[in-house]
């Protein structure tokens, strides 16, 4: 939404004029991802391509693989980033385990925004995902000076009376403001004067998926999700087929009062001059399974997703780097494209709330180091490596324990450790991989 004329009344006739109109083809589109996401209301979707009949004989099939594949494509917070900077790591709060998810979120809508706050218990930042929300921007900016959205869920049924916050920054010709505001106009007053505390800062920050080309809102896992329709559209005639493969009865030279009981335990008696059969369904089932795999392949793939339906723990070390590159150019963009940038404008706006709001100075000397994502190996080419780097003082046996099971505490890694250390003599590893095979051992 560009606003071309900042004034306070302007502002408001706009704001309710927004309101008014509710739910945009953008919002529910938003939606239509997050039940996917959040695997609800898909039998619902499913029933849309079918006649009540059909599903009168066998409930929609369906397997919803949207997480999953969205969860091995987003790999930047898979491990937590190092932040330089004791201070703000001090009042970080639990962002790395939250921005998982963002990250997630993200590349399922396209856009999605984190709105930060300070809580005064804690002493920390606090944060909130905000999928619902109307931008609003200056003419011939990209950027938008101010956000709205509804302060209760968005999902919620909406009430006459429903209730959105307001943020939007210092400019040029009016003040920053922040405040609630109803469906029917009333003001609700959150902060002294309804004054935006952090003046030019939004306390929004937004990651997009894409680079911008025409909107501000990016394109999100549509195909993705479509595809996921698909498929389950293809499992539920599969299970038709299945209901009926045993035949279909069919009667001729009844009259269509009569009844006919049938079942193993009941005789069957026609009266003359009728006949009975099982008409039998000649569908190709396999062909119909190898043509869902390959559905669910393609989707995989389109994002840079591998499945491998005969996997069974022989795959060379070489296939699995081959089929990886993809996923891994994937992840060095996101990096750079989308979340060096991003932790930047974060730690900025982390800066404003804890001066404003916490009273601690964050200081301005600030970097991240993302953790690199290593390509797989096979089990032998990890003997010959570890071997080599213990001998070389590069690896550690705790560390590799870390990079097998990040879930190890700590003092199950000493107890692995003291384990190995109790069977086998201290010695430099042999180049046969003794002490990495029990390591591996212990691990499994």
């Amino acid at each position: 939404m560009i606003i071309y004329n900042l004034t306070e009344k302007m502002l408001l006739d706009l704001l309710l004029e927004t309101i008014e109109e509710g739910h945009s083809r953008e919002l529910e589109e938003r939606e239509r991802l997050l039940d996917y996401y959040e695997g609800i209301n898909l039998e619902n979707d499913i029933k849309k391509y079918f006649d009540s009949e059909s599903l009168s004989q066998i409930p929609p099939a369906y397997i919803n693989l949207t997480r999953n594949i969205i969860s091995r494509r987003t790999l930047v917070y898979q491990e937590a980033p190092i932040r330089y900077n004791d201070k703000y790591n001090e009042v970080l709060g639990e962002l790395d385990s939250f921005m998982k998810q963002f990250e997630q979120l993200t590349y399922l809508l396209g856009t999605e925004a984190l709105y930060t706050h300070w809580d005064e218990e804690s002493k920390q930042l606090k944060y909130r995902p905000i999928h619902f929300f109307t931008p609003f921007f200056k003419p011939n900016e990209d950027e938008p000076f101010a956000i709205m959205y509804q302060a209760e869920s968005h999902l919620q049924a909406r009430t006459e009376d429903a209730q959105y916050m307001f943020w939007s920054k210092d400019t040029e010709d009016m003040e920053g403001k922040h405040f609630m505001i109803s469906s029917r106009g009333k003001i609700t007053s959150v902060v002294p004067d309804d004054k935006n505390p952090y003046g030019d800062i939004l306390p929004f920050n937004i990651a997009h998926r894409h680079a911008f080309t025409r909107d501000f809102f990016r394109e999100g896992a549509s195909d993705l999700v479509n595809g996921m329709r698909s498929v389950n559209i293809m499992l539920t005639e599969l299970a038709l087929h299945g209901r009926f493969q045993l035949g279909q009865p069919v009667f001729t030279g009844l009259d269509t009062e009569q009844r006919i009981t049938l079942g193993q335990d009941k005789a069957l008696v026609l009266p003359e001059g009728a006949n009975f059969s099982y008409a039998t369904p000649n569908a190709n089932v396999q062909a119909m399974i190898e043509s869902t795999k390959y559905m669910v392949d393609s989707i995989a793939q389109a994002n840079n997703v591998r499945i491998n339906w005969t996997d069974n723990g022989q795959e060379s070390g070489l296939s699995k780097k081959m089929s990886e590159l993809d996923l891994m150019d994937a992840l060095r963009s996101d990096i750079e494209q989308i979340y060096r940038p991003f932790e930047r404008q974060q730690f900025k706006i982390a800066q404003r709330i804890c001066e404003v709001s916490g009273g601690i100075n964050l200081g301005d000397q600030y970097s991240v180091d993302f953790a690199e994502r290593e390509a797989p190996m096979s089990q032998d080419e990890e003997i010959k490596y570890y071997t080599w780097a213990f001998a070389n003082n590069l690896e550690t046996r705790q560390s590799y324990l870390r990079k097998k099971n990040p879930d190890f505490k700590e003092e199950e890694i000493i107890d692995i450790v003291e384990q190995i250390d109790q069977e086998q003599p201290k010695e430099a590893p042999t180049a046969e991989g003794t002490l990495i095979d029990k390591i591996i051992k212990a691990q499994e």
